[in-house]
């Protein structure tokens, strides 16, 4: 059998494959310089080339170490032996400057005849539109467990046992080669048997990573589908989905799911509910911030998405939550003052949810409706779009009860029935919060919590649907025939609209 390939053999491959197709510079995307050197130096050995570095402090090694500036760069590859591979580690700063971009261009014609290939290293894309059709653009992928493992190797010289060295990549899968061998040290001195005080302080320093440079947040949850109340056909649906990432599903034909949108009323579960997937499918669950994506000044909102959904593939199989995702794409709908820097992070997000091939399964969750792009809501980007209403009664009293277990109260002591019955049309958040708050008030007067403390708590409360009644009749009407109920059958749900007080107002108040 065929020993797969790790990512850097990959890209060291397409790498020789582009320069025997005669393209004279490959731009590799990527913050480890060290690891795109050995991948350049490996596809030089595929082609027979010569391979030499350069960078702006030690010139161009070992060929000619006083070629520090541009210009005396580009005539000693010129004028150096070939077939050759440069590996430049500073040019993108350079070729800028018209006079070095034209010395470039008048160079490449000779470059490609006589076979000598630049690679450029950067850790963001700053290309001219000048050398675009001359450019192939690679992103050097975050290294793979097989890579990681054999960089443990290197560090410590005691032999690991096959489950120690598998939770230790496992966890630090995600960060760059330069990012996972300083966690590796740092471990390893610690606990250099990397026993669990070892692999925390990776996974540790594997979070910070995370949130710091990658708008990732490592998220650790113990909800699981039984915390969730109501929503019966989503998680039939999710059942479902959970058996398609057993290896019997790639034999019987099937691909791993994609991903699931979460449509609804605020505060109906749709974070829940992410963060249940994840322990359902028993796998890591990492939320994607798009509001720091678009924030900020180090690097273009592209290159920092690119960056973070290539973390998110090097640790699949994972579950990506994105919470609010409309918020981040306001700017891409309506027919005025249209954000193109939103329209190009779409472009980017649609592409990557439609073509990615590791199983990263993304819950998108949204709010408003009227503020997604269509773009997100074409078949093939998510499996299925599911509209999260008001939970009905049963749920209700499912959520009152969850609420009350996980404070250490036993249900059955509080009259739920007749509880969720009174909060008709509130939701799952406000159904907490009568729980909360009717702790803090049996608190404050030193007692035990009883049925009454909970009914008067759940009196003062104005749920959201008064507030926000048209605009909740509003996301209905748009949810109906467009996406699928995640709660009980459609029927139900229709008989539960037409006969709820909430219902009754709003088609009295709508002629």
């Amino acid at each position: 059998m065929q020993t797969p390939q790790t990512g850097s053999q990959v890209i060291a491959r397409e790498i020789a494959d582009l320069f025997c197709a005669r393209t004279p510079i490959v731009y590799l995307v990527t913050p480890d310089e060290e690891r795109a050197i050995a991948v350049c130096k490996a596809a030089a050995g595929a082609l027979k080339a010569q391979t030499s570095t350069w960078s702006r402090n030690s010139g161009l090694l070992p060929a000619s170490p006083d070629s520090r500036d541009p210009l005396s760069l580009l005539d000693s590859i010129h004028s150096g032996p070939s077939p050759s591979l440069s590996v430049l580690l500073d040019f993108p700063q350079s070729w800028n400057d018209p006079l070095v971009a034209r010395r470039l261009r008048d160079l490449l014609p000779a470059f490609t005849k006589e076979g000598r290939f630049l690679a450029v290293v950067a850790s963001r894309l700053e290309l001219p539109d000048n050398l675009a059709n001359d450019t192939a653009v690679l992103r050097l992928p975050f290294p793979d467990r097989t890579e990681l493992s054999a960089l443990l190797s290197t560090l410590s010289k005691a032999a690991f046992p096959a489950s120690v060295q598998h939770r230790a990549t496992t966890s630090a899968s995600g960060l760059s080669y330069g990012q996972a061998r300083r966690a590796f040290i740092r471990a390893l001195r610690k606990d250099a048997a990397l026993g669990q005080e070892g692999l925390d302080l990776i996974l540790s320093e594997k979070r910070r990573i995370l949130a710091q440079d990658l708008s990732l947040e490592y998220v650790d949850s113990d909800e699981t589908m039984e915390s969730v109340g109501g929503l019966e056909s989503f998680k039939k649906w999710i059942d479902e989905r959970a058996l398609a990432f057993l290896p019997e599903a790639r034999k019987y034909g099937l691909s791993e799911p994609r991903g699931v949108m979460l449509l609804g009323v605020q505060g109906c579960g749709k974070s829940l509910s992410a963060k249940s997937v994840a322990r359902r499918f028993g796998v890591p669950l990492l939320r994607l911030d798009l509001a720091r994506v678009t924030g900020g000044h180090s690097a273009s909102s592209e290159e920092k998405l690119a960056l973070a959904l290539s973390a998110a593939e090097s640790m699949a199989p994972a579950v990506l939550w994105v919470d609010e995702i409309e918020k981040a794409f306001a700017g891409t709908t309506g027919s005025d003052g249209r954000d193109s820097g939103a329209f190009r992070l779409l472009g980017s997000f649609s592409t990557w949810l439609q073509e990615r091939q590791c199983p990263v399964f993304v819950v998108a969750t949204a709010n408003d409706v009227t503020k997604l792009p269509p773009e997100l809501l074409r078949r093939g980007r998510f499996d299925e779009l599911f509209f999260v209403d008001l939970p009905g009664s049963q749920a209700r009293r499912e959520i009152l009860a969850h609420h009350l277990r996980k404070r250490g109260r036993d249900p059955e002591l509080f009259e739920l029935d007749a509880l969720a019955e009174q909060c008709t049309n509130y939701s799952g958040a406000e159904l907490e919060q009568i729980v909360v708050g009717g702790l803090h008030r049996s608190f404050a007067q030193k007692r035990e919590l009883n049925a009454a403390d909970l009914r008067r708590v759940a009196r003062d409360i104005v749920p959201l649907s008064t507030t926000y009644e048209e605009q909740i009749k509003a996301l209905r009407e748009w949810a109906t025939g467009r996406t699928r109920n995640a709660g009980r059958e459609a029927a139900v749900v229709d008989l539960f609209r037409r006969t709820s007080p909430l219902a009754k107002s709003s088609a009295t108040g709508c002629n």
